[in-house]
């Protein structure tokens, strides 16, 4: 009886898990009825107006190379403007190339802010070390 016990185990670890599997549902997919759609081209987003602000500190940095200033604000926060061609520069001799003598001037700097850059618009040198009256 011993020698029947033997394979009778065998033979019913093996079904068992076969019959388990056999009772499992099978995954099933979502009938596709029609083909995938490309995904169209990214358009990009309409461009958003620029807000045109004011700043206003003292003139810690000039970057005539790179046509940069840098503004210290009353809060202690120093920002960095990015200047162009068509930024219009009052107060000083020059343009922006006396810019760099004006260091420590009082600024009021009018600029926009786009795509994380911050432009100026007007650079008006207002008073202080560097200041013409």
């Amino acid at each position: 009886m011993k020698r029947m016990m033997f394979p009778a185990i065998a033979a019913a670890l093996f079904v068992a898990p076969t019959l388990a599997a056999a009772q499992a549902p099978a995954p099933q997919t979502p009938p596709q009825s029609e083909p995938p759609v490309a995904a169209a081209p990214a358009q990009a987003a309409p461009k958003a107006e620029a807000k045109a602000m004011v700043a206003r500190g003292e003139l810690v940095k000039v970057d005539a190379d790179g046509k940069k200033i840098t503004v210290k604000g009353a809060d202690g926060v120093e920002t960095e403007f990015a200047y162009n061609d068509a930024t219009e520069i009052a107060g000083g001799r020059d343009g922006a190339a006396g810019l760099a003598t004006k260091s420590g001037s009082q600024v009021a700097v009018a600029f926009t802010s786009e795509n994380g850059v911050k432009t100026a618009t007007k650079i008006e040198i207002q008073g202080g070390a560097g200041a013409e009256k």
